[in-house]
């Protein structure tokens, strides 16, 4: 960087660290295929790789039918594809393997791309899938992967393998003062503390989907396996005293008002599995925050913050003003607009 030079808002992505990195966005066309595209395109050295859970690249929404941006791969770039994708790209590619897993109805392939290319890109359903297709990623050379994600718990980008994420604020998200809500919710999620635990304790924390209780320390499964009908079981099972509690799945509105009282009379720690657990409007988010003091499991990692002003499927909003509302809202973020980023 010159000297004098501002800092650009994806300096961060150049470093070795973080090696795994989510794109997500807060609504459907919110523009994660354009920030994925940029960010590729940042690369100066190495070898990177770029998968999506889902489908993307794909030329039209499967919604509005609108045109998508395809993926652009620049050489050297490992990704994940189907059949008919690998097929079209002939010599443009060196076939790395089958990704392990995929089904004999639709095969998924790692592919290293040859030469400058504009694709589709896809990985498998589940989590523990798509951690599998990174980390072969990674014994295939790519010192980084960029994930096309979802705020989704079937997504990667909510698991422990994720080093850092990247949200895209679309306008299609609906109005204004809607768009700062979200955002004034993730930014408090994003601020979470990350509970305190040793390497066996997180594990053991980990690969459990049931909700678990603590006592004379020692952690012991409660047979629930979802707040959703079972605030009358989890109340009983409170009343018993324990040092902590782990909820590895949703706290919703709806389950709030029932649970409030019995989880603050409980003075003792609280960790959910993810911040995005937490499904709360921001004013009963902040109110449980405030009263309980929750740790998480797996901190959210919001990296960088980008805005897109195209609205799809929503009346369209003056750029201009959707920005400068965005910026005075949150003068301590960098919101670049991705429109300004690929003009």
């Amino acid at each position: 960087m010159k000297h004098g030079a501002r800092p650009g808002p994806f300096d961060w992505i150049q470093a070795a660290e973080p090696r795994a990195v989510a794109i997500v966005g807060i609504c459907k066309n919110a523009g994660k295929t354009t920030l994925l595209n940029h960010l590729l395109s940042l690369r100066k050295k190495g070898v990177w790789g770029v998968f999506s859970t889902g489908i993307d690249g794909e030329e039209r929404d499967s919604v509005f039918r609108v045109p998508k941006p395809a993926v652009k791969l620049e050489p050297d770039t490992v990704f994940c594809c189907d059949t008919a994708n690998l097929d079209a790209l002939g010599s443009g590619v060196k076939v790395l393997e089958k990704v392990r897993g995929s089904s004999a109805a639709r095969p998924l392939w790692l592919a290293r791309s040859l030469v400058h290319l504009q694709t589709e890109i896809t990985s498998p359903g589940s989590v523990s899938e798509q951690i599998s297709v990174l980390q072969a990623m990674r014994e295939q050379g790519a010192e980084k992967v960029l994930i096309d994600g979802s705020l989704d718990r079937k997504s990667i980008a909510l698991s422990e393998a994720v080093d850092a994420v990247a949200v895209v604020i679309g306008a299609s998200f609906g109005s204004v003062s809607s768009v700062i809500t979200e955002i004034r919710r993730l930014e408090f999620l994003n601020s979470l503390p990350e509970a305190k635990l040793g390497q066996q304790e997180f594990a053991k924390l980990l690969g459990s989907e049931q909700i678990l209780l603590k006592k004379d320390g020692c952690w012991t499964g409660s047979d629930l396996h979802s707040l959703l009908g079972n605030e009358k079981e989890l109340k009983k099972l409170l009343e018993q005293g324990h040092e902590a509690i782990y909820i590895p799945g949703a706290l919703t509105d709806a389950g709030f008002p029932a649970l409030r009282e019995p989880l603050a009379a409980l003075k003792a720690n609280i960790i959910f599995r993810h911040p995005e657990c937490l499904k709360l409007g921001l004013t009963r988010l902040e109110r449980l925050v405030e009263e309980l003091q929750p740790r998480v499991l797996i901190p959210f990692r919001i990296r960088s913050w980008t805005v897109n002003t195209a609205s799809v499927g929503n009346v369209a909003v003056d750029a201009a003003d959707f920005r400068a509302r965005l910026r005075e809202a949150f003068p301590q973020l960098d919101l670049p607009d991705i429109r300004e980023l690929t003009s």
